[in-house]
């Protein structure tokens, strides 16, 4: 594991969902506003609502998503402030966003690892080997269980991702084109062959979100009164 830390007197820890996607994504940068106007560390585990695809900043709508389709199916095409490649998200997608503040720059594989190791955490406590692939996935037996992107402004850092928990492929195949970009474990597999999820898995997921809780402060050293 990676060595992390955030400040205990600081972090607040929380997990609750806004009722759509656009809103929780809308939580995410207000985090990054206050985290540079407070200093404060923060750490949110929210679930995805009705299916929306979200956009990495970069990225082009029309280049990433099947735009009738999402249109026929009433899926809400979205654009995140942070970076990477295009996510459906669904009320079976589990996510986390940690802030905090930065004096400097951060090395951006590094800044990944707060992601990724919380993420493999996760799993561990779930009882499945997780394995960092990629620059920012996490996979088990070679299939992509997480994706995970950041942002660095404001003086602040943002880390969010997916645990996907209970997921569609096929739905995810009618609206999300292959990427234009994939790393080199994908090897050239389609949706439905390259991710895979927990309840493919038939794993309980009961108490995931104290077990997401516990994970948290395994992985950052925090003690247990910095949880909300």
């Amino acid at each position: 594991m990676n060595e992390l830390s955030m400040h205990n007197s600081d972090i607040e820890i929380t997990c609750w969902s806004a009722p759509s996607v656009a809103q929780n994504l809308a939580i995410d940068d207000a985090m990054v506003q206050t985290a540079s106007a407070t200093g404060r560390h923060s750490l949110r585990f929210w679930w995805g609502g009705p299916p929306a695809v979200v956009v990495g900043f970069s990225e082009k709508p029309d280049q990433a998503v099947d735009p009738d389709a999402c249109r026929i199916l009433g899926v809400d095409v979205l654009k995140r402030s942070t970076g990477g490649g295009s996510v459906l998200q669904t009320a079976g997608v589990f996510n986390y966003s940690i802030v905090k503040p930065l004096d400097r720059m951060m090395d951006p594989r590094r800044a990944f690892w707060f992601g990724t190791d919380l993420i493999i955490a996760v799993l561990d406590a779930l009882g499945l080997p997780g394995q960092a692939e990629g620059i920012s996935d996490v996979a088990i037996g070679g299939r992509k269980i997480s994706g995970n992107a950041q942002a660095q402004r404001c003086k602040a850092l943002i880390v969010h991702g997916t645990l996907l928990v209970d997921f569609d492929y096929d739905f995810a195949e009618k609206v999300l084109k292959y990427p234009m970009r994939e790393p080199g474990y994908r090897q050239g597999r389609s949706h439905r062959e390259f991710l895979v999820c927990l309840r493919e898995l038939g794993v309980d997921i009961s108490g995931i979100e104290q077990k997401a809780i516990e994970a948290a402060r395994l992985v950052y050293g925090i003690n247990e009164t910095a949880a909300a």
